[in-house]
């Protein structure tokens, strides 16, 4: 037995940090329920809201690393086209399982990769001044267009094959848990990360630093805004654990949505403190992996890393198989969760050692990928003289 089955040149700090995005989106479904009062369990004040953006900003690293690295196969303007109704597809599909409880953000994913084609193009200057511009003034666009634009109400949870596609495009921008207006801002830092030399010590460091620097930053005047008395007609006398309330705790056609810094807002606060938290975490991923001996010991996340989407659809239809049809394996909660860890981890890690990706990454490659069946040219007619 080998190891890994893994191309040269492969940047396994960002395999490890979409594990730990992985782990902490499954903490997040499956941690116990928080009302809003004591203190939050640690599956909402250090999953919930954070790992989906981090996943959001690893699309973007993704997206623009095969670009650099790829231009004529996998990068290809096509490629990621195609690559993103795949991505739909399969989303779609996913949500459609019947009174799911998990909103599937693959749909989310598919329009934001999807629209990195229009951006590729920019310097690492300008994506960079983008990218900010984005995370702060992108909330402020939703705002407003929401005023306008009211939500739809349907019968169905989330739209998918099974009903309410129609919604569809003013979920996925507008009103979904992930408003894909705002999200972009996510992507956009993953794709001005791409630019970096992510094997630079001196890089590396820059991102721990400044990730933990606008974390903290973020967090510092939300609890600001909130013992200013900010939100006390929405949310009571303020209490240090308002900092992690979601989005169903305040009006988001309130101006004083504004300050908010809880789970799934889509504040600026927000966003600018998820995307904070989600480059520390890369940068901490790929400062641990610069060593050999450490890079090995994670090689079983680095190995769910690899095929997360393999490993996203099985845990929600795992996690739907619980809930629905009674398949009870385990006590709930984080019981669940470590039992879903432990058995994801291990297949991803024995899948491969034999494959080199995961069963749906290597379908997704081939639908971009993959060219059309040549037509053989119609053969000429000989002329009668």
């Amino acid at each position: 037995m080998t190891g890994l089955r893994e191309g040269p040149g492969r940047l396994v700090g960002i395999d490890l940090a979409r594990a730990l995005a992985l782990l902490g989106m499954m903490l997040a479904h499956l941690g116990p329920p928080w009302t809003g009062y004591g203190t939050p369990p640690v599956s909402e004040w250090l999953a919930s809201g954070r790992a989906a953006p981090l996943f959001a900003v690893l699309a973007g690293l993704s997206i623009g690393l095969m670009t650099r690295l790829d231009p004529d196969g996998v990068g290809t303007r096509s490629a990621v086209v195609r690559r993103a109704v795949a991505l739909l597809v399969i989303g779609l599909g996913l949500a459609a399982l019947p009174d799911l409880r998990i909103l599937v953000i693959l749909p989310c994913y598919a329009v934001l990769i999807a629209a990195t084609v229009a951006v590729r193009g920019l310097s690492t200057r300008a994506l960079l001044v983008l990218a900010g511009a984005w995370c702060v003034l992108s909330p402020a666009v939703l705002y407003a267009v929401r005023q306008v634009v009211d939500e739809p109400v349907s019968a169905v949870i989330q739209p998918s094959f099974g009903g309410g596609l129609a919604e569809l495009p003013v979920s996925l921008l507008l009103w979904g848990g992930y408003p894909a207006v705002v999200w972009f801002g996510y992507v956009l830092v993953g794709l001005a990360l791409a630019r970096l030399d992510l094997r630079s010590a001196v890089v590396v460091r820059r991102l721990v630093v400044g990730g933990a620097v606008t974390t903290v930053a973020a967090l510092w005047i939300a609890a600001s805004a909130l013992f200013l008395g900010a939100f006390r007609d929405a949310t009571g006398e303020p209490r240090l654990e308002q900092l992690f309330l979601s989005r169903s705790a305040y009006d988001p056609l309130d101006p004083t949505w504004f300050w908010a810094a809880g789970q799934h807002t889509s504040t600026p606060l927000n966003v600018i403190g998820s995307a904070g938290s989600a480059v520390l975490v890369i940068g901490l991923c790929l400062w641990l992996c610069r060593s050999a001996v450490a890079a090995r010991v994670v090689s079983p996340l680095r190995a769910a890393g690899s095929m997360t989407l393999t490993l996203y659809v099985m845990h929600v239809v795992l996690t739907w198989a619980n809930r629905e049809l009674d398949a009870a394996f385990t006590g709930g909660y984080y019981s669940e969760w470590w039992v879903q860890v432990l058995l994801l981890v291990v297949l991803a890690f024995l899948w491969r050692l034999i494959a080199a990706r995961g069963p749906l990454e290597a379908l997704v490659r081939w639908v971009s990928t993959a060219r059309r069946w040549p037509v053989r040219p119609a053969p000429a007619e000989t002329s009668r003289t």
